[in-house]
């Protein structure tokens, strides 16, 4: 059995893997200024599914980071969260998770939980505290999508076995997040008066900073993946 890379006319755009509904995730969500959570928030075009029988189109990892460490936390299946392309899943274009308090890097792009966008070796951590809602910017996911596609086909892994994996590590664009303005959170405050009536506190720009982080292998320690089974550093460039 093989997977093939394609992409397919449907809209879908970005949202958490566990939501049943973007709406009713959004409208949930409770940030204070005395919360013990976070949240974020950021914007993403509409992307199509790789085929009818994707739900989603693609996925965004957050993982728990550390700086000085220059690794991952949380081991492979704890903290961070995948965020997940679903079709009409979203509040008003923008995407909203929320999040414990910490420090998160932006791990990956992935598509059809096979290929793989890996920003190990050049990606963007930030803190996010409690009772605080960060507005990440505009993520540029056309643009990965293209890349992450360019990079299958040239290196001839456009179908792939049940169990096979093409994370790519080489030469790979750092996640592209736009920085928002003040015109831009005053449109993100507006959706989350909206959206997100439970929430009480006004959004901030998010203050990047650049990240590395090492990468593991699958269970059988035989596929180099993005994270994984690995809780060293980034390895010396």
């Amino acid at each position: 059995m093989h997977k093939i890379i394609q992409v397919a006319a449907a809209a879908a755009v970005l949202l958490p893997v566990s939501t049943a509904s973007a709406e009713q995730r959004a409208a949930k969500i409770v940030i204070t200024p005395t919360s013990p959570m976070g949240a974020i928030v950021f914007k993403s075009p509409d992307l199509p599914r790789p085929n009818a029988n994707y739900l989603s189109s693609y996925k965004l990892g957050f993982k728990a980071y550390d700086p000085e460490a220059q690794s991952l936390r949380g081991g492979p299946f704890g903290g961070g969260a995948s965020l997940s392309v679903r079709p009409s899943l979203f509040a008003q274009g923008y995407i909203v998770s929320d999040l414990k308090p910490g420090t998160y890097v932006v791990t990956d792009f992935s598509r059809q939980d096979k290929w793989a966008l890996c920003f190990h070796d050049n990606s963007v951590a930030f803190t996010l505290k409690p009772g605080e809602v960060l507005y990440l910017g505009d993520f540029a996911a056309a643009a990965h999508l293209f890349e992450l596609e360019r990079m299958a086909i040239t290196s001839g892994k456009t179908s792939l076995s049940q169990y096979g994996l093409a994370h790519f590590f080489d030469n790979v664009t750092p996640p592209s997040f736009a920085p928002g303005d003040a015109t831009e959170l005053a449109a993100v405050a507006a959706m989350m008066k909206t959206h997100m009536p439970r929430t009480t506190v006004a959004p901030k720009a998010v203050q990047f900073m650049p990240a590395r982080f090492g990468t593991g292998r699958d269970l059988f320690g035989t596929q180099r993946i993005c994270g994984g089974y690995y809780t060293g550093k980034a390895k010396p460039k």
